[in-house]
């Protein structure tokens, strides 16, 4: 049956679309796969986050491991036991880790590419710039792609097509290797136009950029960020990743505007669906 849009920005629907895959793959595997969970910190949007994964994992048939570190020498320690141990198929890690003597993107190298569902490894990112994706069944799967990003080209794809993003001007105002490059890499793969903002970005700026931007992603770690509904475009889509909330739902609903929220409708389910979704493929699907 060839799929039809639904038409609108449903997170709801689209994780449960990639969660009925998740089931389907780890029924093609015969067995669970394991998935190593490492927590460095006590921050409340990691633990948060940690309980949602492992509720993810036990409903969907997974196995979870979960670890907790303190230290840059456990974590390194942890991940090369991890990499090692035939019964973890994938790592996921919480970060900001912000240990002293051990920077977040040399953490990410440590974990084998192969166990990398986050897509997070300099192998992985490398291939996702030369668009050399993770491959169909049957042929050589080359790298994990990062999962927050996927989510959010997934979520749009679902909506409106998958040649929407063709010619359209994507502004993601967030540079971090999770959210922003990422986005950034896919959506120029896809034909359209990125504009990447960050702290540094001339203010002055930003306000044509919104305006022009026929999708704009926002993941701004500040209380109180909000981006005027005045600048944006009517039949632009928004997709907040932040905690916070960078949008004015109410004024984004009185403009007839779609976009996805901090709630109910949150990237955050699509998320963690593509990271299980790699894992599967980390355990050979």
């Amino acid at each position: 049956m060839t799929f039809q849009p639904t038409g609108k920005l449903d997170c709801v629907e689209t994780a449960q679309h990639y969660r009925d895959r998740v089931k389907s793959n780890i029924h093609k595997l015969g067995s669970a796969p394991g998935l190593g969970v490492i927590l460095g910190s006590n921050d409340p949007g990691s633990v948060l986050y940690r309980d949602l994964l492992v509720r993810d994992c036990e409903e969907l048939g997974i196995r979870p491991s979960i670890h907790e570190v303190g230290s840059g020498i456990q974590v390194v320690k942890l991940i090369a036991h991890l990499n090692q141990d035939p019964g973890t198929n994938g790592i996921f890690i919480f970060y900001p880790l912000r240990y002293d003597e051990l920077k977040d993107d040399e953490i990410m190298d440590l974990v084998a590419p192969g166990k990398d569902i986050e897509g997070l490894h300099s192998i992985n990112i490398g291939y996702l710039n030369k668009f050399r994706k993770r491959m169909s069944e049957g042929i050589d799967r080359v790298c994990m792609v990062p999962c927050t990003g996927r989510a959010v080209i997934k979520v749009i794809k679902r909506g409106f097509g998958g040649d929407y993003f063709d010619g359209k001007t994507v502004l993601c105002i967030n540079d971090s290797l999770r959210i922003g490059r990422p986005i950034t890499a896919m959506v120029a793969n896809l034909k359209a136009t990125p504009i990447l903002c960050h702290h540094h970005t001339n203010p002055a700026h930003l306000e044509g950029f919104i305006r022009m931007a026929d999708v704009i992603v926002s993941a701004v770690p500040a209380d109180g960020y909000c981006i005027p509904t005045a600048w944006i475009k009517p039949d632009a889509l928004c997709v907040d990743l932040s905690h916070q909330g960078n949008f004015d739902y109410d004024a984004l609903d009185a403009k007839g505007i779609q976009y996805t929220n901090t709630k109910r409708n949150s990237v955050g389910k699509v998320t963690r669906a593509m990271a299980l979704l790699n894992l599967t493929y980390a355990a050979g699907v």
